[in-house]
């Protein structure tokens, strides 16, 4: 058993635009990002994390979008 505390990670994302963020288009630029520079993560985790890793991504902008 690990006794040391897990520490949450903490996303921090760019100071908000002035703009309107389009969450799918910064979900997209991150997994091809990740496609281009770690292509064997894939192989790494299930195929379903992909999807996962992409909703999570998108939530975050959203968060972060929604802030005021």
């Amino acid at each position: 058993m690990n006794t040391v505390a897990a520490r949450k990670r903490v996303l921090r994302l760019v100071p908000k635009p002035n703009g309107v963020i389009d969450a799918d288009m910064v979900a997209f630029t991150v997994m091809e990002h990740i496609d281009t520079m770690y292509p064997a993560m894939w192989l790494a985790v299930p195929k379903a994390a992909r999807v996962s890793i992409r909703n999570t991504i998108v939530r975050a902008v959203m968060a972060e979008a929604g802030k005021t």
